[in-house]
């Protein structure tokens, strides 16, 4: 019963935006009786909290499984771009939804995930290795961050992409593109763990 309110609190974000949520539209929405939704979500306030929850917990498992399904070479990249397009995509809210205090202990996660990938990639010579991984990790996610500003999702790929190298640094040699990591061998040394 809950996934359903929550499926028709996205369905009615998407559609009319959080000023449009009424707790009479949720109930028609989800197709259950205001007395049946008041017992799962007591206001609009709480069902847009246990909605947001939701996302940001498949959100962060989807990252872990971009992490656990890419090859070490490709992992960071991998990961920095799929949060740059999980913050880019928009959810038809006006900024209400990304109160700072409640996406703490997600931002927290996504930190943890990311230094342990730049700790790895540090250690197999695919990321700077003079600036602390955690440190590397919470500015990448406060740089991609601005990826739900951006007026398009192509904008959101080029700032990953430019996090990424920045986070690579000089643990690369001169004139490789971001695909160098995709090709195969890096300096001669096959990546396998």
């Amino acid at each position: 019963m809950l996934d359903a309110i929550l499926d028709a609190t996205a369905h009615l974000v998407h559609r009319d935006g959080v000023a449009g949520l009424t707790m009479t539209a949720l109930a028609e929405a989800s197709g259950v009786g205001r007395a049946t939704l008041y017992r799962y979500v007591p206001d609009v306030g709480s069902a847009l909290e246990a909605w947001q929850q939701r996302e940001v917990a498949n959100h962060l498992q989807r990252l872990r499984t971009i992490a656990g399904d890419s090859a070490p070479a490709d992992r960071l990249e991998n990961v920095l771009m799929g949060y740059a397009r999980l913050r880019s995509h928009r959810h038809g809210d006006d900024g209400s939804l990304h109160d700072t205090a409640r996406l703490a202990p997600a931002e927290g996660e996504v930190c943890d995930l990311l230094a342990g990938i730049i700790e790895d990639a540090a250690h197999d010579g695919l990321a700077r290795a003079d600036i602390q991984p955690r440190v590397l990790a919470a500015y990448a996610t406060g740089a991609l961050g601005a990826a739900a500003m951006l007026p398009e999702p192509s904008a959101a790929t080029r700032l990953a992409a430019l996090v990424t190298e920045s986070i690579r640094g000089g643990s690369r040699s001169h004139g490789e593109g971001p695909s160098a990591a995709h090709s195969g061998p890096v300096d001669g040394h096959q990546w396998n763990h």
